[in-house]
């Protein structure tokens, strides 16, 4: 999700002219609801006048608590100041009210509308002055929930923002860790098989031509098709083929057509790691060994499985290395509780099984 805080204020504005246009709604229903029990005119001129003197001290206060109270002190954590200077605004501003009540909306009203004599003791405050401290407060608890609100959320957006962004640079740097991991493995392949037999060493490049060519240009991208994938992951067994003789080596694979996992999407070279891991400890020139690989599509999941043989030379080996970690770190990174990857191993085989969720896209060519 990006972050607009354009749009963030420009929706607190509308919202506060919204509560603005309907106080001034109700004060013109009010006034309009006296007038009709005097045979006077719903609306007229002093009507307006009289209320734009009673709202213009509302906004005020709104104004001063909006603009330069809550931006200048309490959001940056001056918060005994802000209450303090909000408790002095309320006050000023109701000194001016009670100026404007006395000295204007009294004296200026018709005769039917004078307020009647005091029955009681003159200190008594009245009724319309009481209200307005109440209407100060109201103002000013509600400008208050409000911009909180929105601040909260600008901050949990930010917040998520940057976990995003630190989430992004780590994947960047693991996959950017394959590659070198990669390209190392194919040349030492290469630079074996060119002293053993230089026909099989060319035809070594050439696939290894097209899985840079993959790497460089698919892998850049966050998710690419599940059908790209099991081509990358064909093309990386046809190279082991050439290199490693069928006599010894057996190498199968069960992967899905093209059109049957047409719209899935996924994370590129997930599996890489496994299947490198898989002929760099399982294979022996001298003992008979296997690789097989599986990958299905399954009730909502796709299901990698990858074993390879073990040799009593290498059983004490964990495997443990820089690259397994590193898929399991992108895996939490981009999956989070939501895989499931089991490894066993025997004195006979190694085993991988990894089990993604499945997401769908209406291209499969993205």
């Amino acid at each position: 999700m990006v972050i607009n805080p354009t749009n963030n204020k420009r929706l607190e504005t509308l919202i506060y002219a919204c509560l603005w246009l309907i106080a001034v709604i109700l004060f013109l229903l009010d006034i309009m609801r006296a007038h009709s029990y005097t045979g006077l005119p719903l609306l007229d001129r002093q009507s307006v006048v009289r209320l734009t003197i009673t709202m213009l001290p509302f906004m005020a206060l709104f104004a001063l608590n909006n603009y330069l109270l809550i931006p200048r002190l309490l959001k940056r954590g001056h918060y005994t100041n802000y209450f303090i200077s909000a408790i002095l605004s309320i006050a000023v501003i109701w000194f001016w009210q009670r100026f404007l009540f006395f000295n204007i909306l009294i004296a200026g009203r018709p005769i039917e509308f004078q307020l009647p004599p005091h029955p009681g003791p003159r200190h008594v405050l009245p009724l319309p002055l009481f209200l307005d401290i109440i209407y100060d407060l109201l103002i000013i608890g509600v400008n208050l929930a409000i911009s909180l609100l929105f601040q909260q959320f600008a901050d949990r957006l930010q917040h998520e923002s940057l976990m995003k962004e630190n989430a992004e640079n780590q994947l960047t740097y693991l996959k950017a860790q394959i590659n070198p991991h990669f390209y190392m493995n194919m040349l030492n392949n290469i630079h074996g098989m060119i002293e053993i037999d230089p026909a099989k060493a060319q035809d070594m490049v050439i696939e290894m031509s097209r899985l840079m060519r993959y790497m460089l240009y698919e892998s850049s991208r966050p998710e690419i098709a599940l059908s790209a994938e099991i081509g990358f992951i064909n093309d990386y067994l046809a190279l082991m083929r050439v290199r490693y003789p069928e006599d010894v080596v057996s190498i199968c694979a069960t992967t899905p057509r093209s059109m049957d996992v047409a719209g899935i999407t996924i994370p590129p070279l997930l599996f890489l790691v496994f299947l490198e891991n898989a002929f760099k400890h399982g294979i022996s020139y001298t003992d008979g060994s296997f690789v097989s690989v599986d990958l299905s599509v399954e009730a909502g999941k796709i299901i990698f499985r990858c074993m390879n043989s073990m040799h009593p030379g290498r059983r004490e080996n964990s495997r443990e290395g820089i690259g397994l970690e590193n898929v399991k770190r992108r895996l939490d990174i981009i999956y989070g509780d939501k895989y499931r990857l089991d490894i066993n191993h025997t004195d006979a085989a190694y085993t991988v099984n990894l089990t993604l969720p499945l997401y769908e896209t209406e291209d499969s060519d993205n």
